[in-house]
Protein backbone atom coordinates (compact mmCIF):
# COMPACT_ATOMS: atom_id res chain seq x y z
CA UNK A 1 0.00 0.00 0.00
CA UNK A 2 1.27 3.64 -0.71
CA UNK A 3 1.74 6.29 1.47
CA UNK A 4 -1.46 8.29 -0.36
CA UNK A 5 -3.37 5.09 0.25
CA UNK A 6 -2.40 4.65 3.34
CA UNK A 7 -3.53 7.97 4.37
CA UNK A 8 -7.00 7.78 2.56
CA UNK A 9 -7.56 4.65 3.91
CA UNK A 10 -6.68 5.90 7.65
CA UNK A 11 -8.93 8.95 6.52
CA UNK A 12 -11.80 6.83 6.20
CA UNK A 13 -11.68 4.64 9.16
CA UNK A 14 -11.26 7.96 10.98
CA UNK A 15 -13.81 9.35 8.97
CA UNK A 16 -15.94 5.78 9.59
CA UNK A 17 -15.43 6.17 13.76
CA UNK A 18 -16.33 9.62 13.75
CA UNK A 19 -19.37 8.98 12.63
CA UNK A 20 -20.31 6.75 14.62
CA UNK A 21 -19.44 8.78 17.73
CA UNK A 22 -21.06 11.92 16.27
CA UNK A 23 -24.35 10.20 15.44
CA UNK A 24 -24.56 8.53 19.16
CA UNK A 25 -23.35 11.97 20.27
CA UNK A 26 -25.98 13.73 18.53
CA UNK A 27 -28.66 11.77 19.95
CA UNK A 28 -27.40 12.32 23.72
CA UNK A 29 -27.08 15.90 23.09
CA UNK A 30 -30.46 16.05 21.40
CA UNK A 31 -31.84 14.79 24.52
CA UNK A 32 -29.69 16.67 26.25
CA UNK A 33 -31.10 19.98 24.97
CA UNK A 34 -34.68 17.85 26.43
CA UNK A 35 -33.53 17.54 29.38
CA UNK A 36 -32.08 21.06 29.79
CA UNK A 37 -35.48 22.65 28.75
CA UNK A 38 -37.40 20.65 30.59
CA UNK A 39 -35.36 21.32 33.77
CA UNK A 40 -35.50 24.79 33.08
CA UNK A 41 -39.49 24.94 32.56
CA UNK A 42 -39.64 23.68 35.65
CA UNK A 43 -37.10 24.99 38.06
CA UNK A 44 -36.05 28.18 35.89
CA UNK A 45 -32.83 30.21 36.46
CA UNK A 46 -33.08 30.62 39.90
CA UNK A 47 -31.43 29.70 43.44
CA UNK A 48 -32.23 26.08 43.61
CA UNK A 49 -30.79 25.78 39.77
CA UNK A 50 -27.86 27.17 41.15
CA UNK A 51 -27.33 25.35 43.52
CA UNK A 52 -27.98 22.24 41.20
CA UNK A 53 -25.45 23.29 38.82
CA UNK A 54 -22.68 23.86 41.70
CA UNK A 55 -23.61 20.51 42.73
CA UNK A 56 -23.10 19.02 39.49
CA UNK A 57 -20.04 20.33 38.99
CA UNK A 58 -18.00 18.91 42.09
CA UNK A 59 -18.53 15.32 41.07
CA UNK A 60 -18.00 16.19 37.16
CA UNK A 61 -14.59 18.14 38.04
CA UNK A 62 -13.46 15.11 40.22
CA UNK A 63 -14.20 12.43 37.18
CA UNK A 64 -12.32 14.37 35.14
CA UNK A 65 -9.51 14.76 37.22
CA UNK A 66 -9.22 11.26 38.18
CA UNK A 67 -10.83 9.28 35.29
CA UNK A 68 -11.83 10.86 32.43
CA UNK A 69 -8.42 13.56 32.16
CA UNK A 70 -5.69 11.90 33.47
CA UNK A 71 -6.20 8.49 33.81
CA UNK A 72 -7.82 8.08 30.23
CA UNK A 73 -5.06 10.48 28.49
CA UNK A 74 -2.06 8.07 29.85
CA UNK A 75 -4.35 5.00 29.71
CA UNK A 76 -5.06 4.54 26.21
CA UNK A 77 -1.71 4.70 24.44
CA UNK A 78 -0.25 2.24 27.31
CA UNK A 79 -2.98 -0.14 26.38
CA UNK A 80 -2.21 0.36 23.10
CA UNK A 81 1.18 -0.36 24.08
CA UNK A 82 0.70 -3.23 25.82
CA UNK A 83 -1.49 -4.73 22.99
CA UNK A 84 1.81 -4.25 21.20
CA UNK A 85 3.68 -6.17 23.31
CA UNK A 86 1.74 -9.45 23.67
CA UNK A 87 -1.98 -8.87 22.79
CA UNK A 88 -5.25 -9.35 24.33
CA UNK A 89 -3.88 -11.34 27.85
CA UNK A 90 -1.56 -8.08 28.39
CA UNK A 91 -4.18 -6.09 27.90
CA UNK A 92 -6.54 -7.81 30.53
CA UNK A 93 -3.86 -7.94 33.51
CA UNK A 94 -2.68 -3.86 32.62
CA UNK A 95 -6.64 -3.13 33.16
CA UNK A 96 -7.28 -5.32 36.26
CA UNK A 97 -4.01 -3.84 37.33
CA UNK A 98 -5.41 -0.63 36.71
CA UNK A 99 -8.94 -1.23 38.12
CA UNK A 100 -7.24 -2.63 41.58
CA UNK A 101 -5.63 0.76 41.71
CA UNK A 102 -8.17 2.81 40.74
CA UNK A 103 -11.33 1.48 42.62
CA UNK A 104 -10.22 2.28 45.83
CA UNK A 105 -9.09 5.71 45.14
CA UNK A 106 -12.70 6.19 43.66
CA UNK A 107 -14.27 5.10 46.90
CA UNK A 108 -12.32 6.69 48.90
CA UNK A 109 -13.17 10.35 46.84
CA UNK A 110 -16.81 9.23 46.86
CA UNK A 111 -17.06 8.54 50.93
CA UNK A 112 -15.42 12.41 51.56
CA UNK A 113 -17.73 13.78 49.44
CA UNK A 114 -20.66 12.10 50.90
CA UNK A 115 -19.34 12.77 54.64
CA UNK A 116 -18.42 16.20 53.94
CA UNK A 117 -20.43 18.17 51.11
CA UNK A 118 -20.82 21.35 52.50
CA UNK A 119 -16.61 21.79 52.04
CA UNK A 120 -17.01 21.29 48.56
CA UNK A 121 -19.82 23.48 48.33
CA UNK A 122 -17.54 26.06 50.09
CA UNK A 123 -14.68 25.46 47.34
CA UNK A 124 -16.36 25.54 44.55
CA UNK A 125 -19.59 28.23 45.13
CA UNK A 126 -18.56 30.53 48.44
CA UNK A 127 -20.97 32.88 47.19
CA UNK A 128 -23.71 31.30 47.91
CA UNK A 129 -26.18 32.19 51.10
CA UNK A 130 -27.03 29.83 53.58
CA UNK A 131 -29.81 28.32 52.13
CA UNK A 132 -28.54 27.52 48.58
CA UNK A 133 -25.05 26.18 50.29
CA UNK A 134 -27.42 24.26 52.20
CA UNK A 135 -29.46 23.05 49.57
CA UNK A 136 -25.54 22.74 47.35
CA UNK A 137 -23.92 20.00 50.04
CA UNK A 138 -27.72 18.13 50.00
CA UNK A 139 -27.61 17.64 45.88
CA UNK A 140 -23.36 16.91 46.27
CA UNK A 141 -24.50 14.18 48.75
CA UNK A 142 -26.59 12.50 46.17
CA UNK A 143 -24.87 12.89 43.43
CA UNK A 144 -21.29 11.73 44.64
CA UNK A 145 -21.41 7.92 43.66
CA UNK A 146 -22.54 9.01 40.05
CA UNK A 147 -18.23 9.93 39.96
CA UNK A 148 -17.50 5.94 40.82
CA UNK A 149 -19.71 5.18 38.21
CA UNK A 150 -18.48 6.93 35.55
CA UNK A 151 -15.57 6.84 36.41
CA UNK A 152 -14.99 2.61 35.71
CA UNK A 153 -17.55 3.76 32.23
CA UNK A 154 -14.26 5.80 31.20
CA UNK A 155 -11.97 3.05 31.85
CA UNK A 156 -14.18 0.49 30.24
CA UNK A 157 -14.87 3.21 27.01
CA UNK A 158 -10.85 3.40 26.88
CA UNK A 159 -10.37 -0.52 26.53
CA UNK A 160 -13.65 -0.83 23.80
CA UNK A 161 -11.83 2.08 21.84
CA UNK A 162 -9.05 0.42 21.70
CA UNK A 163 -10.55 -2.58 20.85
CA UNK A 164 -12.00 -0.53 17.69
CA UNK A 165 -15.41 -0.83 19.01
CA UNK A 166 -16.71 3.00 19.81
CA UNK A 167 -20.99 2.45 19.71
CA UNK A 168 -21.35 1.29 23.39
CA UNK A 169 -19.49 4.72 25.34
CA UNK A 170 -20.49 6.76 22.59
CA UNK A 171 -23.82 5.74 23.41
CA UNK A 172 -23.84 5.43 27.27
CA UNK A 173 -24.83 9.97 27.93
CA UNK A 174 -27.98 8.89 26.44
CA UNK A 175 -28.72 6.74 29.52
CA UNK A 176 -27.91 9.29 31.64
CA UNK A 177 -29.85 12.33 29.75
CA UNK A 178 -32.74 9.36 29.89
CA UNK A 179 -32.59 8.94 33.57
CA UNK A 180 -32.55 12.64 34.38
CA UNK A 181 -35.70 13.47 32.67
CA UNK A 182 -36.99 10.47 33.88
CA UNK A 183 -36.64 11.60 37.55
CA UNK A 184 -37.18 14.90 36.42
CA UNK A 185 -40.63 14.60 35.15
CA UNK A 186 -41.59 11.42 37.62
CA UNK A 187 -40.42 12.07 40.88
CA UNK A 188 -40.05 16.09 41.62
CA UNK A 189 -43.16 16.41 43.40
CA UNK A 190 -41.62 13.45 45.45
CA UNK A 191 -39.01 15.65 47.42
CA UNK A 192 -39.21 18.82 49.59
CA UNK A 193 -36.89 20.88 47.28
CA UNK A 194 -38.42 19.17 43.64
CA UNK A 195 -34.13 19.71 42.08
CA UNK A 196 -32.91 16.67 44.17
CA UNK A 197 -35.30 14.43 41.57
CA UNK A 198 -32.91 15.79 38.92
CA UNK A 199 -29.25 14.89 41.60
CA UNK A 200 -31.04 11.19 42.05
CA UNK A 201 -31.24 10.93 37.89
CA UNK A 202 -27.50 11.76 37.62
CA UNK A 203 -26.82 8.87 39.94
CA UNK A 204 -29.01 6.68 38.46
CA UNK A 205 -27.68 7.59 35.07
CA UNK A 206 -24.56 7.28 35.98
CA UNK A 207 -25.53 3.46 36.88
CA UNK A 208 -27.00 2.84 33.86
CA UNK A 209 -23.88 4.02 31.60
CA UNK A 210 -21.75 1.27 33.44
CA UNK A 211 -24.14 -1.57 32.94
CA UNK A 212 -24.35 -0.96 28.73
CA UNK A 213 -20.50 -1.53 28.60
CA UNK A 214 -20.63 -5.02 30.28
CA UNK A 215 -21.76 -7.00 27.86
CA UNK A 216 -19.23 -5.28 25.16
CA UNK A 217 -16.31 -6.21 27.50
CA UNK A 218 -17.28 -9.83 28.00
CA UNK A 219 -17.35 -9.99 24.10
CA UNK A 220 -14.08 -8.46 23.44
CA UNK A 221 -12.85 -10.29 26.44
CA UNK A 222 -11.76 -7.41 28.28
CA UNK A 223 -14.01 -7.90 31.58
CA UNK A 224 -11.50 -8.63 34.42
CA UNK A 225 -11.75 -8.50 38.06
CA UNK A 226 -9.83 -6.00 39.69
CA UNK A 227 -6.59 -6.83 40.65
CA UNK A 228 -4.31 -5.43 43.12
CA UNK A 229 -0.53 -5.53 41.58
CA UNK A 230 0.84 -2.59 42.34
CA UNK A 231 3.86 -3.87 41.01
CA UNK A 232 3.00 -4.25 37.14
CA UNK A 233 5.66 -2.41 35.14
CA UNK A 234 2.25 -0.54 32.96
CA UNK A 235 1.34 0.58 36.32
CA UNK A 236 4.10 2.15 37.17
CA UNK A 237 4.98 4.06 33.58
CA UNK A 238 0.82 4.66 34.00
CA UNK A 239 2.10 6.67 37.80
CA UNK A 240 4.85 8.45 36.19
CA UNK A 241 2.63 9.81 32.83
CA UNK A 242 -0.21 10.56 34.95
CA UNK A 243 1.73 13.29 37.04
CA UNK A 244 2.07 15.58 34.44
CA UNK A 245 -1.45 15.16 33.17
CA UNK A 246 -2.80 15.26 36.35
CA UNK A 247 -1.25 18.80 36.66
CA UNK A 248 -2.34 19.65 33.63
CA UNK A 249 -5.84 18.39 34.10
CA UNK A 250 -6.14 20.00 37.56
CA UNK A 251 -5.24 23.37 35.96
CA UNK A 252 -7.88 23.14 33.83
CA UNK A 253 -10.33 21.93 36.48
CA UNK A 254 -8.91 24.73 38.80
CA UNK A 255 -10.06 27.08 36.74
CA UNK A 256 -13.96 25.46 36.17
CA UNK A 257 -13.73 26.06 39.63
CA UNK A 258 -12.41 29.39 39.72
CA UNK A 259 -15.68 30.75 37.02
CA UNK A 260 -17.59 28.80 39.94
CA UNK A 261 -16.62 30.52 42.81
CA UNK A 262 -16.83 34.64 40.65
CA UNK A 263 -19.98 33.19 39.38
CA UNK A 264 -21.40 32.30 42.88
CA UNK A 265 -21.05 36.27 43.73
CA UNK A 266 -23.23 37.51 41.35
CA UNK A 267 -27.43 37.77 41.33
CA UNK A 268 -29.08 34.46 41.41
CA UNK A 269 -29.75 33.06 38.35
CA UNK A 270 -26.70 33.99 36.47
CA UNK A 271 -25.06 31.14 36.16
CA UNK A 272 -27.69 29.01 35.20
CA UNK A 273 -27.66 31.24 32.19
CA UNK A 274 -24.00 30.75 31.75
CA UNK A 275 -24.92 26.73 31.94
CA UNK A 276 -27.04 26.66 29.57
CA UNK A 277 -25.38 28.88 27.22
CA UNK A 278 -22.50 26.40 27.41
CA UNK A 279 -24.09 23.41 27.48
CA UNK A 280 -25.23 24.82 23.38
CA UNK A 281 -21.74 25.64 22.69
CA UNK A 282 -20.59 22.04 23.78
CA UNK A 283 -23.36 20.51 21.66
CA UNK A 284 -21.82 22.45 18.84
CA UNK A 285 -18.16 21.05 20.47
CA UNK A 286 -19.57 17.31 20.95
CA UNK A 287 -21.54 16.58 18.35
CA UNK A 288 -18.14 16.24 16.17
CA UNK A 289 -15.38 18.11 17.57
CA UNK A 290 -15.44 15.92 20.39
CA UNK A 291 -16.00 12.83 18.68
CA UNK A 292 -12.76 12.93 16.14
CA UNK A 293 -10.69 13.49 18.97
CA UNK A 294 -12.07 10.22 20.34
CA UNK A 295 -11.84 8.91 17.53
CA UNK A 296 -8.34 9.72 16.85
CA UNK A 297 -6.67 8.92 20.34
CA UNK A 298 -6.93 4.92 19.44
CA UNK A 299 -4.96 6.00 16.17
CA UNK A 300 -2.73 8.26 17.51
CA UNK A 301 -1.60 5.72 19.90
CA UNK A 302 -0.85 2.86 17.69
CA UNK A 303 1.22 5.08 15.64
CA UNK A 304 3.05 6.45 18.70
CA UNK A 305 3.59 2.90 20.17
CA UNK A 306 5.43 2.01 16.84
CA UNK A 307 7.07 5.11 17.37
CA UNK A 308 6.14 6.47 13.85
CA UNK A 309 6.09 9.97 14.07
CA UNK A 310 5.60 10.64 11.00
CA UNK A 311 2.20 8.65 10.85
CA UNK A 312 1.64 10.52 14.47
CA UNK A 313 1.33 14.49 12.62
CA UNK A 314 -0.54 12.88 9.50
CA UNK A 315 -3.32 11.69 12.19
CA UNK A 316 -3.47 15.01 13.84
CA UNK A 317 -3.84 16.44 10.60
CA UNK A 318 -6.76 14.94 9.32
CA UNK A 319 -8.20 15.12 12.49
CA UNK A 320 -7.71 18.94 12.78
CA UNK A 321 -8.76 19.47 9.19
CA UNK A 322 -12.18 17.84 10.31
CA UNK A 323 -12.02 19.40 13.46
CA UNK A 324 -12.02 22.95 11.96
CA UNK A 325 -14.43 22.20 9.19
CA UNK A 326 -17.05 21.33 11.51
CA UNK A 327 -16.11 24.70 14.35
CA UNK A 328 -16.14 27.45 11.92
CA UNK A 329 -19.48 27.27 10.32
CA UNK A 330 -20.49 26.09 14.20
CA UNK A 331 -19.50 29.60 15.42
CA UNK A 332 -20.85 31.61 12.68
CA UNK A 333 -24.57 29.51 13.14
CA UNK A 334 -24.45 30.30 17.05
CA UNK A 335 -23.46 33.40 16.76
CA UNK A 336 -25.91 34.82 14.24
CA UNK A 337 -28.77 32.32 15.60
CA UNK A 338 -28.07 32.60 18.91
CA UNK A 339 -31.47 34.68 19.75
CA UNK A 340 -33.39 32.28 17.54
CA UNK A 341 -31.87 29.25 19.27
CA UNK A 342 -32.18 30.12 22.80
CA UNK A 343 -35.98 31.79 22.00
CA UNK A 344 -37.06 28.86 20.43
CA UNK A 345 -35.69 25.98 22.73
CA UNK A 346 -35.63 27.28 26.12
CA UNK A 347 -38.38 30.54 26.05
CA UNK A 348 -41.02 29.00 27.99
CA UNK A 349 -42.44 28.05 31.57
CA UNK A 350 -40.59 29.88 34.06
CA UNK A 351 -37.67 30.23 32.34
CA UNK A 352 -38.85 33.95 30.60
CA UNK A 353 -37.64 36.30 27.92
CA UNK A 354 -34.97 38.25 30.60
CA UNK A 355 -33.27 34.93 31.21
CA UNK A 356 -33.60 33.91 27.52
CA UNK A 357 -31.99 37.33 26.58
CA UNK A 358 -29.13 36.93 28.82
CA UNK A 359 -28.48 33.65 27.88
CA UNK A 360 -28.53 34.41 24.06
CA UNK A 361 -25.56 37.35 24.95
CA UNK A 362 -23.38 34.66 26.84
CA UNK A 363 -24.06 32.43 23.67
CA UNK A 364 -22.77 34.86 20.80
CA UNK A 365 -19.60 35.12 23.54
CA UNK A 366 -19.04 31.75 23.75
CA UNK A 367 -19.64 30.62 20.16
CA UNK A 368 -16.25 32.71 19.48
CA UNK A 369 -14.43 29.77 21.71
CA UNK A 370 -15.85 26.75 19.48
CA UNK A 371 -12.78 26.93 17.00
CA UNK A 372 -9.48 27.41 19.90
CA UNK A 373 -11.53 24.94 22.44
CA UNK A 374 -11.98 22.57 19.34
CA UNK A 375 -8.46 23.01 18.31
CA UNK A 376 -6.90 22.35 22.03
CA UNK A 377 -9.72 18.97 21.80
CA UNK A 378 -7.06 17.58 19.00
CA UNK A 379 -3.46 19.32 20.31
CA UNK A 380 -3.76 17.62 23.43
CA UNK A 381 -3.85 14.01 22.77
CA UNK A 382 -1.23 14.68 20.13
CA UNK A 383 1.05 16.06 22.25
CA UNK A 384 1.21 13.26 24.69
CA UNK A 385 1.13 10.94 21.73
CA UNK A 386 4.94 12.15 20.70
CA UNK A 387 5.36 11.72 24.55
CA UNK A 388 5.59 15.72 25.20
CA UNK A 389 3.68 15.91 28.94
CA UNK A 390 5.05 19.24 29.96
CA UNK A 391 3.79 21.60 26.81
CA UNK A 392 0.29 20.74 27.87
CA UNK A 393 0.80 21.82 31.29
CA UNK A 394 2.43 25.11 30.31
CA UNK A 395 -0.78 26.10 28.05
CA UNK A 396 -3.01 25.13 30.50
CA UNK A 397 -1.46 27.48 32.98
CA UNK A 398 -1.38 30.09 31.30
CA UNK A 399 -5.05 29.75 29.86
CA UNK A 400 -6.24 29.55 34.11
CA UNK A 401 -4.34 32.93 34.86
CA UNK A 402 -6.37 34.49 32.04
CA UNK A 403 -9.24 33.19 33.69
CA UNK A 404 -8.98 34.68 36.80
CA UNK A 405 -6.92 37.70 35.70
CA UNK A 406 -9.89 38.71 33.40
CA UNK A 407 -12.41 37.29 34.69
CA UNK A 408 -11.72 39.32 38.47
CA UNK A 409 -11.06 42.53 36.22
CA UNK A 410 -14.62 42.31 34.23
CA UNK A 411 -16.77 40.67 36.18
CA UNK A 412 -17.30 43.65 38.79
CA UNK A 413 -18.96 45.83 35.51
CA UNK A 414 -20.28 43.25 33.29
CA UNK A 415 -20.86 40.68 35.20
CA UNK A 416 -21.41 36.95 33.87
CA UNK A 417 -20.81 38.23 30.38
CA UNK A 418 -17.58 39.70 31.77
CA UNK A 419 -16.39 36.23 33.44
CA UNK A 420 -17.52 34.72 29.99
CA UNK A 421 -15.13 37.25 28.24
CA UNK A 422 -13.24 35.79 30.56
CA UNK A 423 -13.31 32.21 29.41
CA UNK A 424 -12.95 32.86 25.58
CA UNK A 425 -9.81 34.86 26.13
CA UNK A 426 -8.31 31.66 28.08
CA UNK A 427 -9.64 29.19 25.46
CA UNK A 428 -7.83 31.16 23.29
CA UNK A 429 -4.25 31.77 24.72
CA UNK A 430 -4.40 28.23 25.30
CA UNK A 431 -4.83 27.14 21.34
CA UNK A 432 -2.43 29.71 20.28
CA UNK A 433 0.49 28.38 22.75
CA UNK A 434 -0.13 24.88 21.84
CA UNK A 435 -0.10 25.66 18.28
CA UNK A 436 2.68 27.46 18.21
CA UNK A 437 4.76 25.14 20.45
CA UNK A 438 3.53 22.01 18.34
CA UNK A 439 5.89 23.24 15.10
CA UNK A 440 8.79 23.22 16.98
CA UNK A 441 8.47 19.82 18.69
CA UNK A 442 7.22 17.75 15.47
CA UNK A 443 10.05 19.35 13.44
CA UNK A 444 12.70 18.29 16.15
CA UNK A 445 10.81 14.93 15.40
CA UNK A 446 10.28 14.55 11.81
CA UNK A 447 12.27 17.37 10.37
CA UNK A 448 11.03 19.87 8.02
CA UNK A 449 7.59 18.24 6.43
CA UNK A 450 5.57 19.19 9.66
CA UNK A 451 6.92 23.36 9.23
CA UNK A 452 5.17 22.85 5.19
CA UNK A 453 1.59 21.19 6.44
CA UNK A 454 0.99 23.75 9.38
CA UNK A 455 1.15 26.00 6.62
CA UNK A 456 -1.43 24.30 4.77
CA UNK A 457 -3.69 23.66 7.93
CA UNK A 458 -3.80 27.38 8.03
CA UNK A 459 -5.08 28.11 4.96
CA UNK A 460 -7.63 25.00 5.14
CA UNK A 461 -9.13 27.05 8.26
CA UNK A 462 -9.36 30.15 6.10
CA UNK A 463 -11.18 28.08 3.11
CA UNK A 464 -13.49 27.02 5.78
CA UNK A 465 -13.93 30.47 6.74
CA UNK A 466 -14.76 31.84 3.56
CA UNK A 467 -17.31 28.62 2.83
CA UNK A 468 -19.00 29.51 5.72
CA UNK A 469 -19.56 33.58 5.27
CA UNK A 470 -22.26 33.21 2.56
CA UNK A 471 -24.94 31.26 4.35
CA UNK A 472 -23.99 33.15 7.41
CA UNK A 473 -24.83 36.81 6.01
CA UNK A 474 -27.76 35.09 4.84
CA UNK A 475 -29.28 33.83 7.53
CA UNK A 476 -28.15 36.30 9.80
CA UNK A 477 -29.92 38.98 7.65
CA UNK A 478 -33.19 36.69 7.78
CA UNK A 479 -33.12 36.28 11.31
CA UNK A 480 -32.49 39.88 12.27
CA UNK A 481 -35.84 40.71 11.70
CA UNK A 482 -38.06 38.26 14.04
CA UNK A 483 -39.23 38.68 17.40
CA UNK A 484 -37.24 35.47 19.12
CA UNK A 485 -38.40 35.64 22.41
CA UNK A 486 -42.23 36.38 21.46
CA UNK A 487 -44.76 34.51 19.48
CA UNK A 488 -45.39 31.16 19.02
CA UNK A 489 -43.16 28.25 19.49
CA UNK A 490 -43.81 25.89 16.84
CA UNK A 491 -43.26 28.84 14.19
CA UNK A 492 -40.08 29.70 15.67
CA UNK A 493 -38.77 26.42 15.27
CA UNK A 494 -40.07 25.93 11.95
CA UNK A 495 -38.38 28.73 11.10
CA UNK A 496 -35.26 28.02 12.69
CA UNK A 497 -35.03 24.94 11.52
CA UNK A 498 -35.08 26.55 7.45
CA UNK A 499 -32.39 28.61 8.69
CA UNK A 500 -29.96 26.23 10.18
CA UNK A 501 -30.56 23.63 7.02
CA UNK A 502 -29.99 27.11 4.63
CA UNK A 503 -26.71 27.45 5.88
CA UNK A 504 -25.34 24.06 6.70
CA UNK A 505 -26.76 23.52 2.82
CA UNK A 506 -24.76 26.67 1.73
CA UNK A 507 -21.53 25.66 3.27
CA UNK A 508 -21.68 22.23 2.10
CA UNK A 509 -21.80 23.68 -1.50
CA UNK A 510 -19.61 26.19 -0.70
CA UNK A 511 -16.61 23.86 0.38
CA UNK A 512 -16.98 21.43 -1.94
CA UNK A 513 -16.47 24.46 -4.59
CA UNK A 514 -13.39 25.51 -2.26
CA UNK A 515 -11.89 21.74 -2.61
CA UNK A 516 -12.85 20.77 1.26
CA UNK A 517 -13.29 17.04 0.97
CA UNK A 518 -14.15 16.49 4.72
CA UNK A 519 -17.77 17.44 4.63
CA UNK A 520 -17.86 14.11 1.90
CA UNK A 521 -16.09 11.80 4.36
CA UNK A 522 -18.22 12.63 7.02
CA UNK A 523 -21.75 12.08 5.47
CA UNK A 524 -20.72 8.95 4.05
CA UNK A 525 -19.53 7.87 7.54
CA UNK A 526 -22.87 9.03 8.96
CA UNK A 527 -24.59 7.38 5.88
CA UNK A 528 -23.03 4.08 6.19
CA UNK A 529 -24.18 4.36 9.69
CA UNK A 530 -27.87 4.53 9.74
CA UNK A 531 -28.11 2.22 6.90
CA UNK A 532 -26.69 -0.37 9.12
CA UNK A 533 -29.15 0.79 11.80
CA UNK A 534 -31.92 0.31 9.10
Amino acid sequence: MTERSEGASEAQTLARRTGTVASFTLASRVLGYVRDAVMANLFGAGAAHDAYVAAHTIPNVLRRLVAEGTLMIAYVPLLAEEREKGGLAAMQRFTAAVLGALIPVLVLLVSLGMLFPEVAVTLFAPGFDADTADLAAQLTRVMMPFLFFISLVAVAGGALNTMGIFAPHAAAPIFLNLSIIGCVTAASGAFDAPITAAAWGVTFGGLAQLILQLPFLRRTGMWVRPRLELQHPGLRTLGRRMLPALFAMGVYQLNMVIIRQIASYMPSGQLTCYFVASRLQEFAIGVFAVSISVAALPTLSEHAARKDAEKVFGTFERAFRATTFITVPAMATLFVLADAIVGTLFRHGRFDAGNGALTAELVRILAFALVPVGTVRVLVPTYYAIGDTRTPVKAATASMLTTAGLGLALAPRLEIAGLTFAILAASAVQAVLLALWLGPELRARVGSAPRRALKGLVGHAIRCLAAALVGTLVTGHLASGRAWFEGDNVENALILGALVTFQGVAYLALAHGLGLTEGALILSALTRRLRRRR
